[in-house]
């Protein structure tokens, strides 16, 4: 499960910067996710429509695809050896970003809408070859540092982020443009998984 909440911890650092865009630019770019206190690497790829966004990981040989549809106030975790795939309403979910509280983004304070949250520009730098302004993210109640972000000037969308603990993840061969609505589909023939017999001790193997 630990690539699953790596990837959670990284949509909600883009859930703070890129919710209702103005202008939000459509993307696709590879992903790489190197978690803290571990040999592991996540390679995948990561889609972006403008109100939908894809995740494709990859870790151990196992993959899985997790699909946010933020109008929608869902997201889907898709698991391909199984053929399977997982419904989370926003309403159910107790961790993460609410979908309720997206508002819109000011790229001069990219955190002015996030709760306990306080950001301070670093400066600009080229990151993996895009344009990008650095951002360090504290803890309002307590000063502590959370993360750091290089935000893409173009697409709004943190290209790298080095959370407190070193977790780092990196967005590289950014592609500008709309992925194909496909991308954001179910594929056919997926079964839906019973979260209440994964409660139950049924989880998928």
């Amino acid at each position: 499960m630990r690539k699953f909440a790596v990837a959670i911890v990284f949509a909600f650092i883009a859930s703070i910067v890129m919710a209702q865009v103005p202008g939000a630019v459509p993307f696709s770019a590879d992903m790489t996710m190197k978690p803290a206190k571990s040999p592991d690497r996540m390679n995948g790829k990561m889609y972006f429509s403008g109100s939908k966004m894809r995740w494709d990981m990859s870790m151990r040989g196992r993959d899985s695809v997790m699909i946010t549809d933020i109008p929608g106030k869902v997201s889907y975790m898709v698991m391909p050896q199984q053929k399977m795939y997982m419904e989370m309403r926003a309403d159910q979910m107790q961790h993460g970003p609410k979908m309720d509280n997206f508002k819109s983004y000011d790229p001069n304070n990219p955190c002015a809408n996030a709760e306990d949250m306080t950001c301070e520009k670093g400066g600009s730098e080229t990151v993996n070859g895009r344009a990008a302004d650095k951002w360090i993210f504290k803890k309002k109640s307590t000063g502590k540092l959370v993360m750091t972000t290089w935000l893409d000037k173009k697409i709004h969308f943190p290209v790298k982020s080095l959370m407190e603990d070193g977790t780092e993840m990196d967005l590289t061969n950014v592609q500008e443009g709309a992925p194909a609505a496909s991308v954001f589909e179910i594929p056919a023939g997926y079964k839906k998984f019973d979260m209440g017999a994964m409660m139950g001790g049924q989880a998928p193997n």
